[in-house]
């Protein structure tokens, strides 16, 4: 394993794109975190009371929630950095070459795979550090306990920066073509399955729409509450759209779909001349 660590480590860590793509991930989620509680929503009858209060997303321990929200967002720069790194193996052949060195096709796929875990350990760690800097700073009256109780939310978060860049690796290995991929993996994220989900909602089961992919994982980690959401849940003609599965319904979805694409990537390494 260490010797695939290292491997991988000489071709990532070098490569622009990679760091281009992963400045643009930590652009994009410092951004929305410290734009978040500069928002004010007033009403004048409210006497220009805040009536969102949004910095309260802020507070320990939700924090965490609202972190692991907003980095999640975010994923699909961290799913097109998997899938430049792939690109780049079929377009120089390295895959190829790794072989002739030694290397088992397995071997590719398990170095790819730490390059996965590596990126998400990574951003984890980012969201933990600047959950804390952002919670010291809005949390008022809180107590110890409360900076920890809902940590398990980064982990929720890993597990599902992980699925993401599983789910793109599949994409890469199977179609090679770095520009293809990203284009496919855009369209089915944002287009193909939302309008597949919203046809069989409407048509044949309202909890089918539930069970797909992209949806199980975005969803693992799903919008902080704040009042004017408790609001919306409050509205009956809204019942519908808000329907979703338990935590760890999702969770076990994400591990389930998690197997499946690495399982599909393995097997098409194995068959496939490379």
């Amino acid at each position: 394993m260490m010797r695939l660590f290292h491997i991988e480590k000489e071709k990532v860590l070098p490569y622009r794109v990679f760091q281009i793509l992963a400045i643009l991930y930590a652009g994009a989620f410092i951004l929305s975190v410290g734009s978040l509680p500069l928002i004010k929503l007033t009403s004048n009858l409210t006497h220009n009371q805040d009536i969102l209060n949004l910095k309260s997303l802020y507070f320990f321990p939700q924090i965490w929630d609202t972190f692991a929200y907003f980095a999640a967002k975010s994923n699909i720069f961290l799913a097109i950095i998997v899938i430049f790194l792939v690109g780049n193996e079929y377009s120089y052949n390295t895959f190829r070459q790794h072989v002739v060195n030694g290397l088992s096709r397995t071997d590719l796929l398990h170095g790819k795979v730490i390059v996965i875990v590596g990126i998400a350990l990574v951003n984890t760690v980012m969201v933990f550090v600047f959950g804390l800097i952002f919670g010291f700073i809005y949390s008022e009256g809180f107590a110890f306990g409360d900076i920890f109780s809902h940590l398990y939310m980064l982990g929720i978060y890993f597990i599902q920066a992980v699925s993401h860049m599983l789910a793109a690796l599949m994409l890469a290995v199977w179609l090679r073509n770095k520009t293809l991929t990203v284009v496919v993996l855009i369209i089915y994220q944002f287009i193909v399955e939302p309008i597949i989900r919203l046809v069989l909602n409407k048509y044949v089961w309202a909890k089918l729409g539930l069970f797909f992919p992209m949806r199980v994982i975005t969803k693992l980690t799903p919008m902080p509450d704040i009042a004017i959401t408790e609001m919306f849940k409050a509205n009956t003609g809204l019942a519908d759209l808000l329907v979703k599965l338990p935590l760890w319904g999702n969770l076990l979805l994400v591990l389930l779909y998690s197997g499946i694409f690495y399982m599909i990537t393995r097997r098409i390494l194995l068959k496939r001349n490379l």
